[in-house]
């Protein structure tokens, strides 16, 4: 089974996977959905290279760590290391068609740079310095998302969409130029994980909320 299936059923609509559980192991960090315990993938904490869960993986090892997470916003590739963004709390702030929307409260970056001890000084210290840089993205404000609709499109666009649209997963029907998560989704994208894949929008999102519109 691919390990990035939607939680949606019936195929009328596309939703995402809401609440996630973020095992840690030595070798690598393992992501599932919490509601579909057979969807989800890992993440080698030394080369950051994501894989589908498969039917056949099973550990026999228990993780260091078990904690819950509530979305994956995408990795970040630097010199010797790659770091996934993952959002630690959110809160409910309002509706849009019907379905809730999230803003992000707090995220945090999980480290794959195993492969850092092998690195020349010189790229110790430029990883060092980038790092540093990620606890901007770390605090960002103002991200909003919505594991059941598309957010960055508006009513007026939405309505000319032709039939079918809304079983898409929910980052194809998101324009590009509104996601701004949009150049860390690569990895999330070529691995096939559309139910893991949060388009996120920045901004004032009060003119987006629109209680049980249909």
């Amino acid at each position: 089974m691919d390990g990035g299936d939607g939680a949606s059923s019936g195929g009328s609509r596309f939703k995402l996977f809401d609440q996630l559980e973020l095992q840690e192991f030595q070798d690598k960090y393992v992501i599932k959905s919490i509601e579909s315990p057979n969807q989800g993938f890992s993440i080698g904490r030394r080369d950051g290279n994501v894989e589908p869960l498969t039917g056949d993986d099973t550990c026999s090892l228990n993780p260091s760590k078990v904690s819950t997470i509530y979305g994956v916003v995408g990795t970040i590739r630097l010199v010797a290391g790659t770091y996934v963004l993952v959002i630690t709390s959110r809160k409910e702030v309002g509706t849009f068609l019907g379905f809730p929307i999230f803003k992000v409260m707090s995220m945090t970056f999980l480290s794959c740079n195993e492969a850092l001890k092998f690195s020349s000084y010189q790229e110790k210290q430029d990883e060092a310095y980038f790092r540093t840089l990620l606890r901007t993205v770390e605090s960002a404000p103002g991200l909003y998302y919505s594991y059941e609709a598309d957010i960055t499109l508006n009513l007026q666009r939405r309505y000319k969409l032709a039939e079918g649209w809304m079983t898409k997963p929910i980052w194809k029907q998101a324009d590009p130029r509104f996601v701004w998560n949009r150049n860390l989704l690569e990895d999330l994208i070529e691995s096939k994980l559309d139910g893991f894949i949060i388009p996120i929008l920045q901004g004032n999102i009060l003119k987006f909320l629109i209680p049980n519109a249909v």
